[in-house]
Order: structure tokens, then C-alpha cells, then sequence
């Protein structure tokens, strides 16, 4: 299986290296030939599950995909060029894996894409031009939230219902576009996992990630027919103590879903503390981390600071709580409102990525209303958010390194921009979160020249 990574940025770099690794280290089993691939101080030994193992794609027919702009294309000259390897530094220590193939896309949505393989002396050559048209097995779409729509267009005619796409981003509703514009019955789409990463890493230059913090990854996948009577999520009984874990055997080993299963094995065989949970568990923890980042991101680009310097003041704590309690609000609303309307058919339910939400909704109140699962509540929330600025002190977050960067854009609108969108639909105001997002958006375009100041 070929797995295509775009987005090759810090966390799309982390994912390849790690993946091109593991893929190498099952495919060569002699330490000689593997330092052809994989150089590290140490290699560290991966401890795969069989339970794991036995579905994992066979390494001589894998590989890593790498997806770059036109305008990286290495020269004659470069040594080594750039795609032929990439490196992830930990605490010192470099991972420098090769092997890959590499796309190279031009900015024109119709110009041909040309396709190089490594070759035998570590650089890159050119592949038979049919290769550029075949059909992709694995996306993993790690780019920016408001890039992925216009990237993701080129792709279309290669992704098939056969195909399994891997979204980790931030924020949310990107997933609604993508159903709404380009997959809009269940048949035609293909199959798709929602993920999030915690680990705090920044690109030192292309295709060369520092991992600064190790975090976890945690994914789900969307609910489709394809999964049977009973799903895809089939817990595998626990020893006395141990976590409950999904069983990938309950993935069909049908053509539509081999891919699936092939993914999901991939992805739980990394060594990045990995976990495949059910949706309904993972919706609520994007949630959660979406409330998070609309009070970090925001704050920290505005205010030129990394996370720590919010810890502990009287302002940004009176900040983060309003912004909290407009979250909860409108997450509430919109979760009964789904309620409400659980019998309707799959193009009456939308926002959220497509997903029902009514099971949000744990307990009633005195008046027999339901209430917001008590993790999304403000008072919650708000020590969820003091607690994940503590523990990343020293991080700059994506968002300021979006607009120090003068990227031209950032993924408010995925953020806090989503939060305000729920609150117009259910007529419920959320001036904080509009506030920020257009004093993002003003900050953005005064440093990229785009707002005009009077002389």
C-alpha cells in the first residue's frame, strides 16, 4: 500500500519519518541493509501488537508518498535533493529515513504532475508518467484547515470509494465542505479518519521536523455502511486492568475497506502513542480540543507570546472563561437541536462533521431539559485550558507561527470562526469569539502588507 502524506509540514514530516521507518524496519531484516534507510544513533525496537501486526500492509509492496509544491524541486546540483530524505530530531538525536517517492505540484490546478523515485545512489528519478494518474490507497491530509478544500481538488479523480483518507488538522468543519462539495452520497465517498495530534514539533527547514514535545495521537472513523450491522468498533477483550482497545479484524477485508484496515494497523504500529477510539469518544475530544485552541491560538498571535506567558493571569483567565461559556452554548444548542430532529435523513443533519450529536446531551436539569456532557461545560473547560498552557509552556502555538510567518492566513476560521457560524445558526450571540477572529484576521493583513495604513 502507498501511502501519500500532503502537507508535508512539521506534524506531516513527524508522520512520513515515522511511517517510512516502521516500513523499512519490517522490510529489511538485517541491520546492514536497514542503515540504507533508516540512520539514528539507535533504532528503537517496535513493539507491535500481533493483534496489530498481522494486518499491516506487506512491506514490499508499501511505501510513502511525499507531496511538494513545484517550486522545492531539487536541481541536478542539490545534495542530497530535496524529498529523498527527511529527518525527525528528537532531544538531539536525528531520524533520517529515504525511500520515498515524491509528487511535485505545480500552483496551475491543470499542469501535469511529475513523479520521481528514488533511485539507486540515495537521489531521485524520474517515474513512468502513468504513475501520476493511479488511483491513491492512503491519503493522509496534514495540511493547514483552510488550504485543504483548494488541495485536496487536484486529488479528486485518483481518491475512490477504495481509497481511506486520513484528516489531521485543527479546528472543525472542514470535513462538512469536503462531504458537501465533493463527496455528497455515502457511495461515492471514501473511507475516512478524523485524527488529532498533540505532539509539539516545528519545521527547523523542509522535510526536517524537531519533535520538542511528545504528545499522543488519537483517532476515529466516520461511520459508514460499509462497516456492517455493527460497525467498525468491536472492542478486543482486556486483560484484568488493561485499556480497552478497538479490534482491527472488525474492519471488513472487503476491496472498499482493505485500505481501512491496512491504515488503521499503520497508524497504531507507530511509536507516537497512537489510539483508535470510538467516534463518539473522539468527537468529543476534538471538541474539547477545539475549545482550546480558540482560546490559545488567538490569544498568543495577538499577543506575540508563547503559551506560558498566559499562566496565571487575571486577564487572559477572565478571557478564556467567556469564551468557555460561548462554546458551551452554542454546543448545547446545537446538540439539541439534534436531538430534535435524530429521525432526520442524512441531508438533513449537518455541522460537526455530519455527525449526530444528541449523545452530547448525558443528563437532564431540574425542568427535565438535557444538559451538555459535563466536560463541555465552562467551568470545565476552562481548567482544561489552564491546564494544557501550563503543560506547553514553551510552545509557541500554530496559529502565532502562522501569522509571524506572514503565511497570508490562518485557521480561525476553523476555530473560532466554527464556534461563531454554530451561534448565528442558533441565534445565539458570540461577540468574544467574533472579536478575536476579526482581530486575527487584521493582524494578519497588516503584517503581510495587505492592509493599507495611511501615511
Amino acid at each position: 500500500m502507498q501511502v501519500h502524506v500532503l502537507g508535508v509540514g512539521a506534524i506531516g514530516s513527524l508522520l512520513a519519518g515515522h511511517l517510512r521507518a516502521l516500513m523499512a524496519t519490517r522490510e529489511m531484516a538485517d541491520a546492514t541493509r536497514l542503515k540504507k534507510f533508516v540512520r539514528m544513533p539507535s533504532l528503537p525496537r517496535l513493539s507491535v501488537p500481533y493483534d496489530v501486526r498481522r494486518f499491516l500492509p506487506r512491506p514490499e509492496r508499501s511505501g510513502v508518498t511525499l507531496h511538494l509544491r513545484e517550486r522545492h524541486r531539487p536541481s541536478p546540483s542539490s545534495k542530497p535533493p530535496l524529498g529523498s530524505q527527511v529527518i525527525v530530531e528528537r532531544d538531539g538525536a536525528r531520524m533520517q529515513t529515504s525511500g520515498y517517492r515524491v509528487e511535485f505540484m505545480s500552483a496551475a490546478a491543470q499542469a501535469p504532475t511529475r513523479v520521481l523515485v528514488p533511485d539507486a545512489h540515495g537521489g531521485l528519478q524520474d517515474a513512468p508518467a502513468h504513475e501520476t494518474k493511479a488511483p491513491i490507497d492512503c491519503l493522509i491530509v496534514a495540511t493547514k484547515a483552510d488550504a485543504t478544500l483548494s488541495a485536496l481538488r487536484r486529488f479528486l479523480p485518483r481518491i475512490t470509494p477504495a481509497t481511506t483518507v486520513v484528516l489531521v488538522q485543527n479546528g472543525m468543519g472542514v470535513l462538512d465542505t469536503l462531504l458537501e462539495q465533493y463527496w455528497r452520497t455515502p457511495k461515492s465517498r471514501p473511507n475516512l479518519i478524523l485524527a488529532s495530534a498533540t505532539h509539539g514539533c516545528f519545521l527547523k527547514r523542509p522535510l526536517h521536523t524537531v519533535h520538542a514535545a511528545f504528545g499522543a495521537i488519537h483517532f476515529g472513523i466516520l461511520p459508514s455502511a460499509r462497516g456492517g450491522a455493527h460497525g467498525f468498533e468491536r472492542a478486543l477483550c482486556a486483560e484484568d486492568g488493561a485499556p480497552v482497545s478497538l479490534d482491527v479484524s472488525a474492519i471488513p477485508d472487503q476491496p472498499e475497506t482493505r485500505t481501512l484496515r491496512e491504515t488503521v494497523a499503520l497508524l497504531l504500529a507507530l511509536p507516537l502513542d497512537v489510539h483508535w477510539e470510538p467516534i463518539r469518544q473522539f468527537q468529543l475530544r476534538a471538541l474539547r480540543k477545539l475549545i482550546i485552541n480558540a482560546c490559545i491560538n488567538p490569544t498568543t498571535a495577538l499577543v506575540d507570546c508563547r503559551n506560558g506567558a498566559l499562566f496565571g493571569q487575571a486577564t487572559a483567565s477572565e478571557l478564556f472563561g467567556a469564551l468557555c461559556t460561548e462554546a458551551s452554548q452554542v454546543l448545547e444548542a446545537r446538540a439539541r437541536d439534534a436531538r430534535a430532529h435524530a429521525n432526520a435523513n442524512d441531508s438533513e443533519v449537518a455541522m460537526l462533521s455530519a455527525l449526530p450529536l444528541q449523545d452530547l446531551l448525558t443528563q437532564t436539569d431540574a425542568e427535565g431539559l438535557p444538559l451538555l456532557d459535563a466536560s463541555l461545560r465552562p467551568a470545565s473547560m476552562l481548567r482544561e485550558v489552564e491546564n494544557v498552557i501550563q503543560a506547553t509552556a514553551p510552545n509557541w502555538s500554530s496559529m502565532h507561527q502562522d501569522v509571524q510567518a506572514r503565511r497570508g492566513s490562518t485557521e480561525i476560521d476553523y476555530i473560532n470562526g466554527y464556534l461563531s457560524e454554530l451561534g448565528r445558526t442558533y441565534g445565539i450571540p458570540t461577540p468574544i469569539n467574533d472579536t478575536l477572529m476579526a482581530l486575527v484576521k487584521l493582524r494578519t493583513q497588516r503584517l503581510t502588507g495587505a492592509l493599507a495604513m495611511p501615511t
